[in-house]
């Protein structure tokens, strides 16, 4: 197996293709990170968290996990965080943050 570093990159390369054209005015931030042998996609959502959002976000995950090997799970965390609260990302790192004043 690649050391975690190397995968961090593809998955990074993944979610800019996958997030094409699925990110919508209540997302803030999205952030991946790898743990071991999981992919970890975070979702911080403004407001209610929606059907349409659930469905946009389960195709982002197929098209990411396409991408890789069998021997990576993939486990997805939407939470609801409403601004003006600020976004603490406790670990990943971040491949989309909406502009905020």
């Amino acid at each position: 197996m690649k050391n975690n570093h190397e995968y961090l990159k593809r998955l990074k390369l993944s979610m800019q293709s996958a997030l094409l054209g699925a990110i919508t005015q209540n997302m803030r931030n999205i952030a991946v990170d790898i743990v071991d042998d999981k992919i970890m996609l975070y979702f911080f959502i403004d407001g209610e968290v929606r059907r349409d959002d659930e469905e946009n976000i389960s195709i982002v995950e197929t098209e990411v996990i396409a991408d890789f090997e069998d021997n990576f799970d993939i486990e997805t965390i939407i939470k609801r965080l409403d601004y003006p609260e600020p976004i603490i990302l406790k670990q990943g790192c971040s491949v989309f943050l909406r502009k905020e004043n």
